[in-house]
């Protein structure tokens, strides 16, 4: 009987209390990321901040690659290592068409749905972003600029550009209107 009592006692705390307690204090101080950083463009939505989308149009910048097609629900990783020839080969070929890109273009990110490129990746797309867009490619490249992140707290990670947030100031720009990926 004592078994029991703790039983549901702890299943009363850890399945109810403790979850409902986390999801309102994550409401209340971190209200944005609770609800998916959902990015809204006239009132509809253009995407989530946290995850990476498809763009494949020359007038966007391409996000890392993805080996589940950016797809959330079978997030993950090509589990190709550096020592095997399937792996070894797309990088060499994503190597060979972007040779000025960097490493985060060459690879997949670990979850596949990384919503991040590197400052050097960006400005390798800059030319392509550029004159699909019609617009001068310093305009381009101080849209990088502006909307490059530091590392964390100046201290975890690296720099990196919001893919999103990039192609959406983009729009803000003059150029095409609309978001066709």
């Amino acid at each position: 009987m004592k078994m029991l009592k703790l039983l549901l006692i702890l299943t009363f705390l850890c399945g109810i209390v403790y979850p409902l307690s986390i999801t309102l204090i994550s409401s209340v101080f971190f209200e944005d990321k609770a609800q998916g950083s959902i990015v809204y463009r006239n009132g509809q939505a253009a995407g989530s901040r946290l995850l990476a989308q498809k763009f494949e149009t020359p007038a966007f910048f391409h996000s890392r690659p993805s080996a589940s097609d950016y797809a959330t629900l079978s997030s993950g990783a090509s589990q190709s290592s550096p020592t095997q020839k399937v792996g070894m080969e797309k990088i060499r070929r994503r190597k060979a068409a972007h040779p000025e890109s960097g490493v985060d273009a060459w690879t997949e990110s670990g979850s596949g749905l990384d919503p991040h490129i590197s400052p050097q990746n960006a400005f390798s797309q800059a030319k392509r972003v550029a004159a699909a867009r019609g617009l001068n490619i310093d305009q381009v490249k101080n849209i990088i600029i502006q909307k490059t992140e530091g590392a964390t707290f100046g201290i975890w990670g690296q720099a990196r550009v919001n893919v999103l947030e990039l192609n959406l100031s983009l729009l803000d720009s003059k150029g095409l209107d609309g978001f066709t990926r």
